[in-house]
């Protein structure tokens, strides 16, 4: 840096001083950028995480969907099954007149009974499930947004700093060209 006692001199001090300013903004301006795109980054994951979560429980809910009607299919098939080996016994018994109406009907409700049975643990499991899901999605979303909550009293300190620093950087550099200067005027 070269300094004269002329005009042009002082001009061209003048522009290597707003050329060195320049710099130094440059160089903190990539800074901020990377933390934004950072944040930004770090935003789109949290995102990315949740929407799967939700997916994941949507395609959870299509199957478990998808299994209720196979069983609802395998248990009404498993009824004509029944009806039809029990109208053939029961009409093989009624030849015979060996079977009550009333043995009948109780061997109706039993075979209610152990559907209902059968059904119960499959209802049971599904409604955990269910549960577990709606739980897993909930507290995702509330730890994300307790994160981002966090983070963002984090980033106006760190912002804080980022400026803080910024300043300080460009102080110590017209400093510098300050000493600089004396010192060339020196000689």
């Amino acid at each position: 840096m070269s300094t004269s006692t002329n005009k042009n001199g002082q001009a061209e001090t003048h522009e290597e001083a707003v050329e060195t300013n320049r710099v130094v903004d440059t160089l903190w301006n990539q800074y901020e950028q990377s933390l934004d795109r950072a944040r930004k980054y770090r935003e789109s994951r949290e995102e990315g995480y949740l929407n799967t979560i939700k997916d994941v429980i949507r395609f959870n809910q299509e199957f478990r969907g998808s299994l209720a009607n196979l069983f609802q299919a395998s248990k009404e098939t498993n009824n004509e099954i029944m009806k039809g080996v029990s109208s053939a016994l029961f009409k093989k018994a009624e030849d015979k007149q060996m079977i009550r109406p009333e043995l009948t009907e109780q061997f109706d409700e039993l075979s209610s009974r152990f559907k209902q049975l059968a059904a119960t643990p499959i209802a049971a499991g599904l409604d955990l499930i269910v549960r577990l899901e709606d739980k897993l999605e909930e507290s995702s979303e509330n730890y994300v947004n307790f994160a981002r909550q966090r983070r963002q009293g984090i980033q106006k300190v760190t912002d804080g700093y980022v400026q803080v620093a910024r300043n300080n950087h460009n102080k110590l550099v017209h400093r510098f060209e300050e000493s600089l200067k004396v010192l060339v005027d020196a000689k």
